[in-house]
């Protein structure tokens, strides 16, 4: 991986992440709080994929309260879509759950904001154990996604709208399939019901 290409999408993926703080503060600007986090994680993804191209992209799995993990992500995004109604259901989550914080939480947050931009009124989020696996879920009440995403394994990205790139899911399904235990691999499931699901398994 080019050294000084990485350093400088991650300099300037901080300094949006700083400036969407900045205009966070002020309480005037929340269009362009999501425009600049948006950008910031997009900026993420590359360094992603350009860990990934060079087999660089490995789990540092530990120990983490899953329920804990959704609940802060929900409160990041009731600020950020202060429009919507954002549900959190943890009563079924494992006490304690194994899997590299950092990536699940960049796949999961690229969800939740899909999801936010979506929904028409309202974004749910899971977390439940499911034959020995855990389940990260979002879900939201917007179109939900095209039929001919419904049970396809992503393998390459895959737009959802126009307004995307497809290369959060295509991540999310990399970053899944990193984590296993002996036989068992994570994924992702896609579906439809009241709108979009968005389904993470770990083992």
């Amino acid at each position: 991986m080019n050294d000084l290409y990485a350093a400088v999408v991650h300099d300037v993926k901080n300094q949006l992440a700083e400036l969407s703080l900045r205009l966070g503060e002020r309480g005037d600007a929340q269009k362009e709080v999501e425009i600049a986090m948006s950008a910031a994680r997009r900026l993420s993804e590359m360094l992603l994929v350009l860990r990934h191209e060079n087999n660089l992209l490995s789990v540092n799995a530990d120990s983490v309260n899953a329920g804990d993990f959704m609940a802060e992500l929900a409160a990041e995004y009731r600020e950020m879509f202060p429009g919507l109604t954002i549900e959190i259901n943890d009563e079924k989550a494992p006490d304690l759950a194994f899997f590299d914080e950092a990536l699940v939480r960049m796949a999961l947050a690229n969800a939740i904001h899909n999801a936010c931009r979506s929904a028409r009124s309202k974004v749910k989020l899971a977390v439940t154990e499911q034959n020995k696996m855990l389940v990260l879920e979002v879900a939201d009440d917007g179109h939900g996604y095209p039929d001919s995403m419904i049970g396809k394994k992503i393998t390459t990205p895959l737009p959802v709208s126009g307004r995307g790139t497809g290369l959060g899911l295509y991540l999310a399904a990399k970053i899944a399939a990193l984590h296993h235990l002996k036989d068992q691999q994570g994924c992702i499931e896609l579906s439809n019901a009241e709108g979009a699901v968005f389904r993470m398994i770990l083992p």
